[in-house]
């Protein structure tokens, strides 16, 4: 950035011979790239990236992706990479474990981006929802900066134009041969010396005319081809906030000219009852990524109840500054993420921080059971994010952007009527109508699968729950994930209707999303789990050893690989049944006197296994210098230091414990989480109203609110455009 100011920091406009000028400068954010140098140009250790490179290969899963990654050092220098953009783990696509090598810094994913060529959702264009990056997408080709090889300022010049003092000039700027010198060859020469500091120049300008002339290249450009190059004019009252002004544009630029913006609005839904109100919402905030900072910031849900359209009874807030504050007020509940991100933000603007909440875990749904039956109520669920901090900016600081939420925008029709977005609604709390029976659900069956867990179905709205429909909830697994990643709400009877395909209550705690007023709640494992009650040596077997197995891979036991994880059967006899596996030159290969078999859901496979003999006797046994198979899981083409993964050694042996052998058979067995091949199905019933119980209601007497009725009740909202209690 270059940047110019008044010295004694007045001026002329016209309001006055003595306004404040403040600084202005001109920043530079993007320079042309070299796609075809073989040069890592703009030092993000991918080298000769291009905006125009097409989607490119697809990869799927992790462990692919990182192969791909190893195996292509001319495209890649991955610690460059790393250095750049932090882990190769951390990066979108590898995370969600489809990459399309096109998008060559890894931050495309479908469920973010794949909203085809205009970029916006739901709009059904070309290549929205194919799965595939297309040119117009967010963080794909000419919209994403980092796919340019940018070659950066290359050089820099001061033009001193005039002065009121007699100072030396350079005239004017012009940019042609005006016949006393020809510019451009003076710029050409200028902006080539054989020596880079040359073409910088760094002369003071005091008391001048400035012209700025920043330069980058030379560089290539192909008939048919197109490089950018972007400047900002900023403004600030002095230095800082230039500079400040000058971080907000080229995080707005490096998001594709998109600002920080709060997560998209939830879609609020409420079923009012007998003295309670239950809400529900969607979980769209939490799988966005905002457009400015490129990441994930969500960070919770606030719930608003005001007995005005407009929310005044909860917007009171007042600044440090003892002015009226923009703020959505005080919320009623509040549900944030547990990820040590909680209490006030570190920014604050005038002197009011952000409150990001407590660590109390999310939410989608909220029973208010603190009303007044016949009170009109308008609730209001905001989604917030914790302003995300960016540390690739000007002069290499961070930038922090104020945490934003969304708004509440309810506004009145010209008829009198209200227009609520949808994250409002309108609702009053009552007895139901008499004879009213609730929706319910029969009891869930598990139709497939071998997960371990259970799983329950609360009604939040029966209204909304169809009647004698057919339900199912199914999982969503990772090539690469032990554990499953979402679960599915499907409508069999409706030709196996979405409902909703991002459920992850897998706790069970009846916080997750739901549908058709129905909510799961799905309790699993974390990954595997040992089955102690059905693990050891089968009955009949002649031995008395124990065996004592354990995890060692230096992998996460939530990484799903080749043979892993499976239960297994290790058969012993007294003659030789297998041989060792060799991970290396110069490891022997040993004839045993054992077999292990996996179970996987593939069917049965023999498993690799290395053996330390401390005796030599072929086999598990007691031995001063103790026995341990490795048991190998995973493919050979993964680190040999991966592969290990159970050790199996015999249990506190002593001279007196017999080697199995004939006859000796142990069963290892594990406990999975839910994965792709579990699922449960249940029925629904409708809301109804029972003719025989309504009868035996209506003796109880009428209803009447409120009781006795003296002329005026507080919740009766004044007719529109009415001041003074007016007639009610």
């Amino acid at each position: 950035m270059v940047y110019t100011w008044d010295t004694y920091g007045h001026g002329v406009d016209l309001v006055s011979k003595c306004s404040r000028t403040g600084y202005l400068g001109y920043a530079y954010l993007e320079t042309p790239g070299k796609p075809y140098d073989g040069i890592d140009n703009d030092g993000d250790g991918i080298i000769d990236e291009s905006r125009t490179s097409g989607p490119g290969q697809k990869i799927v899963g992790q462990q692919n992706i990182m192969a791909y990654l190893q195996s292509h050092p001319e495209k890649y220098n991955i610690s460059a990479f790393e250095a750049y953009y932090g882990k190769i783990q951390d990066r979108p696509a590898y995370k969600a474990g489809v990459w399309w090598t096109g998008d060559e810094d890894m931050d495309w994913v479908a469920a973010l981006n794949d909203f085809g060529k205009d970029g916006e959702p739901n709009t059904h264009d070309e290549g929205e929802g194919d799965g595939i990056p297309t040119e117009g997408e967010q963080n794909f080709d000419g919209t994403d900066l980092h796919e340019s090889d940018q070659i950066g300022l290359t050089g820099f010049r001061m033009w001193k134009i005039g002065s009121t003092q007699g100072l030396p000039t350079d005239g004017g700027i012009t940019f042609y041969d005006n016949g006393k010198e020809n510019y451009p060859q003076l710029f050409y020469q200028f902006f080539t010396n054989t020596s880079p500091e040359a073409r910088f120049d760094t002369a003071v300008a005091n008391n001048y005319n400035i012209g700025f002339l920043f330069a980058s290249g030379p560089f290539t450009l192909k008939a048919g081809t197109q490089e950018r190059f972007s400047l900002a004019l900023a403004f600030g009252w002095d230095l800082n906030e230039l500079i400040n002004t000058t971080k907000v544009v080229q995080a707005i630029y490096n998001g594709n000219y998109k600002f920080a913006t709060p997560p998209p609005v939830p879609t609020l839904a409420a079923e009012a009852g007998n003295g309670y109100v239950q809400l529900r919402w969607d979980d769209v905030a939490e799988h966005s990524t905002d457009p400015t900072t490129g990441i994930n910031d969500f960070e919770g849900y606030k719930v608003y109840r005001a007995t005005d359209y407009q929310f005044k009874d909860v917007n009171t807030v007042i600044s440090a500054r003892g002015i009226s504050q923009t703020s959505n007020g005080n919320p009623l509940a509040q549900f944030d993420l547990i990820d040590g991100i909680s209490g006030y933000s570190t920014q604050v603007v005038n002197g009011m921080a952000f409150y990001l909440g407590s660590e109390t875990g999310l939410q989608h749904s909220f029973r208010d059971t603190a009303v007044v039956n016949g009170q009109e109520y308008f609730y209001a669920v905001t989604s917030y994010d914790f302003g995300a901090t960016i540390v690739q900016g000007l002069l290499g600081e961070a930038f922090t952007f104020y945490p934003a939420e969304n708004s509440i925008s309810v506004s009145r029709t010209l008829l009198g009527g209200i227009s609520l977005p949808r994250n409002v609604v309108q609702v009053r709390p009552n007895p139901r109508v008499l004879g009213y029976q609730p929706a319910g659900t029969s009891d869930l069956s598990k139709i497939s699968g071998t997960g371990t867990g259970t799983v329950s179905v609360k009604v939040l709205s029966s209204s909304l729950v169809p009647n004698n429909h057919i339900m199912k909830i199914t999982f969503n697994t990772s090539p690469d994930s032990v554990h499953a990643l979402s679960y599915n709400l499907i409508d069999s009877t409706a030709n196996n209707q979405v409902i909703f395909s991002t459920g992850n209550d897998f706790d069970g705690e009846g916080n997750g999303i739901s549908g058709l007023g129905l909510q799961p709640s799905v309790k699993t494992l974390k990954t595997y789990q040992i089955d102690s009650a059905h693990t050891g040596f089968v009955t009949g077997s002649p031995t008395n050893a124990q065996l004592d197995i354990e995890y060692m891979s230096t992998s996460s036991a939530n990484l799903k690989r080749e043979d892993f994880p499976s239960s297994f059967t290790i058969t012993f006899a007294n003659s030789i049944l297998d041989t060792t596996y060799s991970q290396h030159w110069y490891d022997p290969i040993i004839p045993v006197k054992f077999k292990i078999i996996a179970h996987t859901e593939n069917g049965d496979e023999k498993l690799k296994f290395t053996f330390f003999d401390g005796n030599n006797d072929s086999t598990l046994s007691y031995s001063s210098n103790p026995d341990e198979i490795d048991i190998l899981t995973g493919d050979s083409t993964i680190s040999s230091d991966q592969r290990p993964t159970w050790r199996v050694r015999l249990k506190n042996a002593t001279p007196a414990t017999k080697t199995p052998g004939n006859g000796d058979v142990y069963q290892f067995n594990i406990l999975i989480p839910f994965s792709a091949k579990d699922a449960f199905v249940f029925n629904t019933s409708a809301a109804l109203v029972d003719p025989t119980a309504s009868r035996q209601q209506f003796k109880q007497g009428p209803y009447v609110v409120p009781n006795p009725y003296v002329g005026a009740a507080s919740f009766e909202p004044a007719p529109f455009e009415v001041q003074g209690r007016g007639d009610r």
